[in-house]
C-alpha cells in the first residue's frame, strides 16, 4: 500500500474527506454543534494515526549518510577524499605554476598531473575523466556474490537457478535467509567426493587390529597438512561446479565502451563469471600439483590416519 493510499485509508476511518471536511453521510441529521464535535474528533484521530504512521514509517528507512564537505584547491578544483593537506599544497603549486586548472592525480613521478580536468570531479580523462570510463553501470560484483565462499552454498537468491530449482518451493522461500538449509546438490556432491576419496585409500583398521610392523613405523609426517588439502580440493571442485553452473545461463563476455566527443572505443571482455570459474581452475591445479608433490614425497598413510 503507497503512502497516500494509506493516509487516505486513515481519513475513511473517521468519515473525513481529502480536504479534511466530514463526509456529507456522516453528517446528515446532524445539528451544527453537533457537526463541529464530529470534526473536531476526527480531526485530532486522523492527525494522531497519521502521525503515529510516519514514525513507524521513519523508523524502517535507513537514516541518510551526511554529505561530506568537498574541499576545492586555490583555482577551484575538487579535491579527492582520498588526498591530505600536503597533497593539496602540492596541488595548489602546480597550478600557480601553469596557471590553470589541474587535474592533481597522482602520476607516476609522484607529482600531480597537470592536465586540464573534464569532467565535474576534477580528474582529467586518463584519470577517471573521460565519459564513461571507470566501473561499468550496475554491481557487477554482485554476480559473483557467494562465488568464492569456501563454504556449502545456502539456498538463496543469489544462485542463478534460484527460480528453477526443483529444490525450492513456498516452505523454503518463506524461511528467513540465515535459517535456510545449505545447497542439496552441493552437499550430495561433497558426500561423493568424500566417498570417492575413502575409495581411492587403504580402509580404516583399528589399532588393535593392525600387525606390528605397522605399529612400529613412524607416524606419517603431514598427515593433517593432507587432509587439509583433500578437503580443499574437495570445496574447490565444488565451487568450480558452482561457477559453471552460473556462467552456463549467462553471457560469456562483457562488452565494454569509452566515448567521448572524439573518440569511441568499444571492446569485450571475458564476464565477471568467466574468470571466476577461470580463477578456481587454476587454483584447483595448484591445489593438486601441491598434493602429487605430498604424495611423491611420503606416499598415502596405510590407515587414513596419523598411523
Amino acid at each position: 500500500m503507497s503512502h497516500e493510499s494509506r493516509i487516505q485509508k486513515i481519513l475513511d476511518e473517521y468519515g473525513l474527506n481529502a480536504d479534511g471536511t466530514l463526509v456529507q453521510e456522516s453528517i446528515e441529521g446532524l445539528t451544527d454543534k453537533e457537526i463541529a464535535e464530529e470534526h473536531q474528533w476526527a480531526t485530532e484521530c486522523a492527525e494522531i494515526d497519521t502521525r503515529a504512521y510516519e514514525e513507524s514509517l521513519a523508523a524502517f528507512q535507513p537514516a541518510q549518510e551526511p554529505k561530506k564537505n568537498v574541499v576545492y584547491t586555490k583555482m577551484g578544483t575538487p579535491c579527492s577524499p582520498q588526498w591530505c593537506e600536503d597533497w593539496i599544497d602540492a596541488v595548489n603549486d602546480v597550478e600557480q605554476e601553469v596557471g590553470h586548472q589541474c587535474c592533481g592525480a597522482r602520476i607516476k613521478q609522484i607529482i600531480p598531473c597537470e592536465m586540464r580536468p573534464s569532467s565535474p570531479n576534477g580528474r582529467c580523462r586518463f584519470h577517471g575523466g573521460a565519459m564513461n570510463s571507470g566501473a561499468q553501470k550496475g554491481n557487477t560484483n554482485a554476480r559473483i556474490h557467494g562465488l568464492y565462499a569456501r563454504r556449502l552454498q545456502q539456498c538463496g537468491g543469489h544462485c542463478p537457478h534460484w527460480n528453477t530449482c526443483p529444490m525450492v518451493d513456498d516452505e523454503v522461500k518463506n524461511i528467513p535467509d540465515n535459517k535456510r538449509p545449505p545447497c542439496a546438490y552441493e552437499v550430495q556432491e561433497l558426500d561423493m567426493l568424500r566417498s570417492l576419496d575413502d575409495a581411492a585409500h587403504h580402509p580404516h583398521i583399528p589399532l588393535e587390529d593392525r600387525p606390528l610392523k605397522d605399529l612400529k613405523k613412524e607416524r606419517y609426517p603431514v598427515h593433517a597438512q593432507l587432509v587439509s588439502l583433500r578437503e580443499n580440493l574437495h570445496m574447490l571442485q565444488i565451487m568450480i561446479t558452482r561457477t559453471a553452473n552460473a556462467v552456463s545461463i549467462t553471457s560469456l563476455t562483457t562488452q565494454t565502451v569509452q566515448q567521448t566527443d572524439t573518440y569511441y572505443a568499444s571492446h569485450e571482455k571475458p564476464s565477471a563469471l568467466l574468470q571466476a570459474h577461470q580463477m578456481l581452475t587454476r587454483e584447483h591445479r595448484r591445489y593438486m600439483a601441491l598434493y602429487n608433490t605430498f604424495i611423491k614425497q611420503w606416499g598415502l598413510p596405510k590407515y587414513q590416519s596419523a598411523w
